[in-house]
């Protein structure tokens, strides 16, 4: 009778992981002739399960999200005046501004409607939600950082080049990038102003604000959907009132008396014993009617929601 050769622990397991390989690879290459092999690592899991069990019930996919892209108008470089000299002193002094670049710019500012699409892919809190006027209002309670997140995933959506990179103070925007982003306090007030189609008007459109916006004289207190009033020169809507609008540039109050003539974008970083505020514009439905005026500035703080939504522009 031969001796009995007795396996270590060591090479017991070698050996039991050897066969338990060649038993799975074994089952596995008998299915895969009966059907075809997961596509993927889900799917897999899913076979396995109900194979051990047949009475569970695959994982409910979640639907993909479709954003909604915003309806943008052309606008064409252009030379301006930037500024009031009948304003408030940051809008002074009035200065020469040439837009090099044509853009595109949303006809209407950002909806809730348009938002919530972005919150509910991403599964982000949605803003203001116990407010029953939606859909096609305005968006508000958006800070200067969600603006920027929303953009850049507006742009991978549409397949663009995201235009904002780093992060916080470091916030940087490639403006020849092709996605959306915010506009800088110039273009903002080019294209409110009509740009090269203006006819001088003091609010976006008109002499006459209750024509082109909404303000605490007509809004009820409150504001309203976009395009219920008379548009402006390019065909714009909401450009004086309704909702703030932010826009890219850190604000400084003398930041007027120094600006660049071509294409300015603001100051390179937050002004000394800033607050860290972004510019922004338009003005809203509870405020007067003088902060309606196309050359009409004012700030936020960049993690302040407030009564911020924004307008989307792309280069072009």
């Amino acid at each position: 009778m031969g001796s009995v050769h007795v396996l270590s622990r060591r090479q017991f397991l070698i050996v039991a992981s050897a066969t338990a390989t060649g038993l799975t690879l074994g089952a596995c290459s008998s299915k895969n002739n009966a059907t075809s092999t997961p596509a993927s690592k889900a799917e897999f899991s899913t076979q396995i399960a109900t194979d051990i069990d047949p009475t569970i019930a695959p994982p409910t996919v979640r639907p993909a999200v479709v954003p909604i892209f915003p309806t943008m108008i052309s606008v064409e470089a252009g030379t301006f005046a930037m500024g009031s000299e009948v304003g408030y002193r940051v809008e002074k002094p009035v200065h020469r501004v040439t837009i090099s670049r044509p853009f595109s710019i949303g006809v209407y500012a950002v909806t809730y409607q348009e938002y919530d699409k972005y919150t509910e892919d991403i599964q982000k809190s949605i803003v203001n939600i116990g407010v029953a006027d939606r859909g096609t209002h305005p968006v508000s309670g958006v800070d200067w950082y969600g603006a920027v997140e929303y953009c850049n995933w507006l742009s991978e959506k549409a397949g663009l080049t995201p235009c904002y990179s780093g992060g916080g103070k470091v916030t940087k925007c490639d403006f020849l990038a092709d996605g959306y982003r915010m506009p800088t306090e110039a273009e903002w007030e080019f294209a409110a102003q009509g740009g090269v189609e203006s006819q001088g008007y003091l609010y976006s459109g008109s002499n006459d604000p209750g024509e082109v916006g909404w303000h605490a004289g007509n809004s009820g207190g409150k504001a309203h959907p976009v395009g219920q009033k008379k548009p402006n020169e390019l065909g714009i809507y909401d450009m004086s009132g309704n909702r703030w609008e932010w826009c890219w540039d850190w604000f400084e109050g003398e930041y007027y008396q120094s600006s660049p003539e071509i294409d300015p974008t603001g100051p390179l970083t937050p002004p000394s014993g800033s607050f860290v505020n972004r510019s922004r514009r338009s003005s809203s439905a509870v405020q007067e009617v003088d902060t309606l005026r196309v050359a009409f500035r004012s700030y936020d703080g960049v993690s302040y929601p407030g009564d911020n939504g924004m307008r989307l522009v792309r280069s072009v």
